[in-house]
């Protein structure tokens, strides 16, 4: 009978573990390139008016996570592949490099 008890146990604790040294989610990233286009964007906007925002908005559709590595306590680099579509450039996907520091606010750029 305590064997029973123990496993489950176990295994909760063991998952608990698990998702608390999670690294960032595929929205995560999303998310935080999505605020970094915005804020490169309204920079712009203030300095070349709302054409040369234009010019620079991107929307992103997707981004697929191949592998994310600890590097050291909560800051992860990521192996990440983005769809977006750009004013300049069309619609392309990409595979990039990105190390991202989990704060108290959520996920940030990390260097």
């Amino acid at each position: 009978m305590k064997k029973t008890i123990y496993v489950p146990m176990l295994l909760a604790a063991t998952l608990l573990l698990a998702a608390c040294s999670s690294g960032p989610s595929e929205s995560d990233i999303q998310a935080l390139l999505e605020s970094e286009i915005n804020k490169m964007s309204a920079a712009m906007g203030e300095l070349g008016g709302d054409e040369m925002s234009d010019m620079l908005k991107v929307d992103i559709h997707s981004v697929k996570i191949h592998s994310c590595e600890e590097e050291r306590t909560d800051v992860y680099l990521c192996d990440v592949e983005i769809d977006a579509t750009s004013p300049l450039g069309g619609r392309s996907t990409e595979r990039s490099m990105i190390m991202l520091a989990k704060s108290d606010d959520g996920w940030i750029q990390a260097q």
